[in-house]
């Protein structure tokens, strides 16, 4: 497998493995970039040392981007300021590169003018504590109907108003990118990408969630490819980070075989040219 593998690995596609053998995955799959999450059931980042995640980075060769996720972003109070404080301090003990920015996604503050409103004032706030620790700021739209911030555009918008230089990008997850039926990408904006499948062509738009989201295969009705290649022709040249949800991936007790395959799909589908 080629060295210049364009797909990283989020730690929800195998939940159960612990942080060494979650590494340990990456680098067998000869992927480079993973994405820790403070929100695992069984293992609780705070518990872990960020010394022993560094030296990890340090003895695999492996990139964290980001650790997932701040959330409720766009409802900047108190605890989110302490909440976002707490997790920057353990990104730059562990060297990670980033956090990634998750909306409300209650129901509550659909109407456009505050979503706007809302997502203004919380990235004002947000991007000098990122400053202070050196970090990027990944920004997730949620696709879902009931989401405070489904439009990437919205975020360009805000990321436009706020500086030309800024630390903040986009984050394009496929499956919300679906969801939401927007159109536009913004390759320039776009600091990481989550991939996902869903197969089941009896599931409806509106009906699909997180649970549904799986490995992408040839029967995907997400349209990953289709939306990996307009991101690559468009201008975007970062990575593709697996992020299933389903239980039914999850709880494979080794998924190398299943990501492998995956791997193997998009390598194809897309021209990548990776030696799998």
């Amino acid at each position: 497998m080629s060295i210049n593998n364009p797909f990283a690995l989020n730690h929800i596609l195998a939940p159960n493995l612990n942080i060494h053998d979650f590494f340990k995955l990456a680098k067998n799959l000869n992927i480079q970039n993973i994405e820790i999450r403070n929100d695992l059931p069984k293992i609780s980042l705070y518990n872990i040392n960020a010394k022993i995640i560094k030296e990890l980075v340090n003895n695999y060769n492996v990139n964290i981007l980001s650790i997932n996720a701040l959330q409720k972003f766009n409802i900047w109070n108190k605890e989110r300021k302490e909440e976002l404080i707490s997790l920057s301090e353990f990104a730059k003990k562990c060297d990670c590169k980033g956090i990634v920015l998750v909306p409300l996604n209650t129901g509550e503050f659909i109407n456009k003018v505050e979503r706007i409103k809302l997502l203004y004032n919380s990235l004002k706030k947000i991007t000098p504590i990122l400053n202070d620790y050196g970090l990027l700021g990944y920004i997730e739209p949620l696709g879902f109907e009931i989401s405070s911030l489904r439009l990437k555009s919205e975020v360009a918008e805000v990321i436009d108003q706020i500086s030309t230089k800024s630390n903040l990008k986009i984050l394009h997850d496929t499956f919300h990118h679906y969801l939401a039926n927007e159109e536009a990408v913004f390759p320039n904006l776009t600091g990481l990408v989550h991939i996902s499948g869903i197969s089941d062509t009896r599931i409806k738009n509106n009906e699909m969630k997180d649970d549904h989201r799986e490995l992408i295969n040839n029967n995907d009705v997400l349209q990953n490819v289709e939306q990996i290649m307009n991101l690559k022709e468009s201008g975007y040249n970062g990575v593709f980070s697996f992020e299933p949800f389903s239980k039914k991936i999850q709880n494979i007790n080794n998924p190398y075989n299943a990501v492998l395959k995956s791997i193997s799909y998009l390598n194809n589908a897309c021209s990548l040219n990776l030696n799998v």
